[in-house]
């Protein structure tokens, strides 16, 4: 048990995980005992584990089977042994490995205690999936859309039964293989990740087929039978149309899925995912009827709501012994609307600045976040240059009604105006209340960045 000012310092849970490896060397099936332990016991906290192991070298050895969503923290035996006070010795190791961790650090999809908020979302997207919609999720790049569908996929494997369950599966279109990038190569990946799924929940499938459109509709039938339905997420789908597939293996691939939609309403929904609308909005994609054309229910994603968004931030630096205070969240809210992956990279800025032993805890108030924006601004310079080809890619012309904003300049637009703000409002670019930037970093980059236009009339 930790003492209690470590707990009170680190926000952790009265009980922590300690490994004992009693024999001369580590394996990797002992930390697959302590993942087995976290997903089990609830009590113990989900921020690290302790190990104590009879060689020096176990930390870099097994390096690679330590899961990024927790801090291991290793001491050999001998060290231990040999300190003279074993409760300060403790105290000092988990003090300093502790506060080392740079937890606003996270690269990938959030997962477990890495996720934060969503809960109005996520609430609609079940819902409109238990409902029978096929929805279309759009967003941001790194605004969070990859991580709230695994929320979701994940939510779906909790129940036990069959019986109303939702099985999901899960297809990244960027993972597939570029040298084999066609519609079979997509229905084999899609049917091992079913099979995996069916053989999971043990659906039971009678004769299956060896052809890969036969055996999912095989699995539909079987889900017919007790009740469940399939859940199919594509994540960026824009990789269907946007030239790494060719374009009558893009529409085949959604003309099908279209299809099981339609043929198998009580079984089958689909969600598609990716950074904005723009190729699935018209009715035909060359020649060829666009499949998806006001058949998908949007769901478009911004960044964390203002209370989510300091939750989250409060939360991960308990965890490294800082303690933000109301401006310091107000500021950074301010900066980033929001959007996680800015939060984070403020966030990570704060916790490189404050020397881990002045952490006791440390008090993170609104003139060290204030000091460190020039940084920031530096660091996310590719994010903001990003926001920009996005906007474009959303409406040719929304990056001149930016510019026009953030220097202050009329930009008289009629209805090409009103049609430019609502798309940018509905991915999270711009505020809709308050009628200006929502991503305030955004706009002090594009003031940096480009000149000040001239008013001018549009439209």
């Amino acid at each position: 048990m930790p003492s209690q000012p470590l707990q009170n310092h680190f926000d952790l849970a009265p009980e922590v995980l300690v490994l004992c490896a009693p024999w001369a060397v580590a394996q990797v099936n002992d930390l697959k005992r302590v993942e087995e332990t976290f997903r089990s016991e609830l009590r113990v906290d989900q921020g690290f584990a302790l190990v104590i192991v009879q060689e020096s070298s176990a930390e870099t050895r097994l390096a690679a089977a330590v899961p990024e969503s927790r801090r291991y923290v290793f001491i050999s035996r001998a060290r231990l042994e040999a300190a003279a006070d074993p409760q300060t010795f403790l105290r000092s190791l988990l003090r300093d490995a502790l506060g080392g961790r740079r937890l606003f650090d996270h690269r990938r999809p959030a997962t477990g205690p890495q996720f934060f908020g969503r809960t109005r979302e996520f609430e609609a997207l079940e819902r409109d999936v238990r409902q029978g919609h096929c929805l279309g999720v759009y967003g941001l790049r790194k605004v969070g859309k990859t991580s709230l569908l695994r929320r979701l996929a994940d939510k779906c494997r909790e129940h036990e039964s069959v019986g109303a369950r939702v099985l999901p599966v899960e297809l990244d279109l960027l993972a597939v293989d570029y040298k084999r990038r066609s519609v079979e190569t997509l229905l084999g990946v899609l049917r091992r990740v079913a099979d995996a799924e069916a053989s999971r929940v043990r659906l039971e499938v009678l004769n299956a087929s060896g052809d890969h459109q036969k055996r999912i509709e095989q699995l539909l039938q079987a889900a017919r039978r007790t009740g469940a339905r399939w859940l199919f997420v594509v994540d960026e789908y824009e990789a269907l149309l946007d030239g790494r597939f060719t374009a009558t293996d893009g529409i085949e691939f959604l003309s099908w899925m279209r299809g099981l939609a339609q043929t198998w309403p009580e079984q089958f929904s689909l969600i598609l995912a990716g950074r904005n609308r723009r190729l699935l909005v018209p009715a035909r994609i060359g020649p060829l009827d666009n499949p998806m054309y006001r058949f998908l229910r949007e769901v478009p994603l911004t960044g964390l709501a203002s209370e989510e968004c300091r939750t989250m931030v409060r939360r991960i630096g308990r965890r490294m012994a800082l303690t933000f205070t109301a401006d310091a969240l107000d500021i950074m809210l301010r900066e980033t609307g929001g959007h996680p992956a800015l939060v984070r990279t403020l966030g990570d800025l704060v916790d490189q600045h404050v020397p881990i032993d002045a952490r006791a805890p440390a008090l993170v108030d609104g003139a060290l976040v204030e000091r460190l924006l020039p940084r920031f601004g530096r660091e996310v310079d590719g994010d903001m240059r990003e926001f920009v080809q996005a906007a474009e890619d959303i409406e040719p012309r929304a990056l001149d009604r930016l510019k026009h904003l953030a220097h202050g300049v009329p930009w008289v637009g009629g209805d090409l105006e009103a049609r430019i703000d609502d798309a940018l409002e509905r991915y999270g670019i711009l505020d809709a209340q308050a009628q200006a930037f929502r991503i305030g970093r955004f706009a002090t980059w594009l003031r940096a960045n480009y000149s000040a236009p001239m008013a001018a009339a549009h439209g």
